[in-house]
């Protein structure tokens, strides 16, 4: 299950991810529809750690994968629990 809380990103002073929270379950099929610069591609690029969200949290199977607390190697063992 991938699950958002909050999640936020900004570039500089335009928020183009304002507080999103989505829940997707095993095996569900989502599909992400809007008008060019909506925030799509800011929203997978965050999930996937292609972005560093502003804020809010992201959990992966119920881990969550956004802390910026650890070190490298102490997050990908943090992951790996």
């Amino acid at each position: 299950m991938i699950v958002l809380r909050s999640l936020r990103k900004r570039f500089g002073s335009l928020e183009v991810l304002k507080g999103i929270d989505l829940e997707v379950a095993p095996s569900e099929v989502l599909v992400l529809i809007g008008p060019s610069g909506s925030g799509k591609s800011t929203l997978l690029r965050c999930i996937n750690h292609l972005e560093k969200p502003s804020g809010g949290e992201i959990y992966v199977d119920g881990v969550r994968v956004n802390r910026t607390d650890l070190k490298p190697r102490a997050f990908q063992r943090h992951l790996n629990e």
